[in-house]
């Protein structure tokens, strides 16, 4: 499945609506680019249990939903219209439980307007909560630079 938003539009319907509870695995993808898109660190925050860890492609280890929310605010701050997509190379949802794993791209323009693309791999593991799916764990990393 692959993913991908329009900064302006998604941005807009963040502010519009309510955070609501993602209903699928396939859903929280959706909602975790729409909130890198929009810049949005507590829809972020919120895509995530409160115990979850997150493992960045920078090396770092953050734990807590809060603390993953603030982990990308120098991100948010670094670059500008950003673009996500996530390409899935497998989903296996068993119950309340869900691994999926792929490729992901992030497009974006720096402070001076230049245009930078990142791309890397993800693996995430999402469960059912009360209040929908969330991420438990999630681990990034970024693909090894061409030669």
């Amino acid at each position: 499945m692959t993913v991908r938003f329009a900064a302006l539009a998604i941005g807009a319907s963040l502010f519009a609506l309510p955070a609501a509870a993602q209903d699928t695995p396939d859903a929280l993808a959706d909602a975790f680019c729409a909130a890198v898109v929009a810049e949005d660190k507590d829809a972020l925050a919120a895509l995530y249990t409160e115990d979850a860890d997150s493992y960045g492609p920078d090396g770092s280890v953050v734990v807590g939903n809060a603390a993953i929310g603030e982990s990308w605010v120098p991100f948010f701050d670094a670059f500008d219209d950003m673009t996500c997509t996530l390409n899935k190379a497998g989903l296996i949802k068993e119950g309340k439980h869900a691994t999926a794993w792929g490729l992901w791209t992030i497009t974006a323009t720096t402070a001076d307007g230049q245009p930078v693309e990142m791309n890397g791999r993800f693996m995430d593991i999402a469960i059912k909560t009360k209040d929908g799916w969330r991420y438990r764990a999630d681990h990034a990393s970024m693909a090894a630079p061409a030669e």
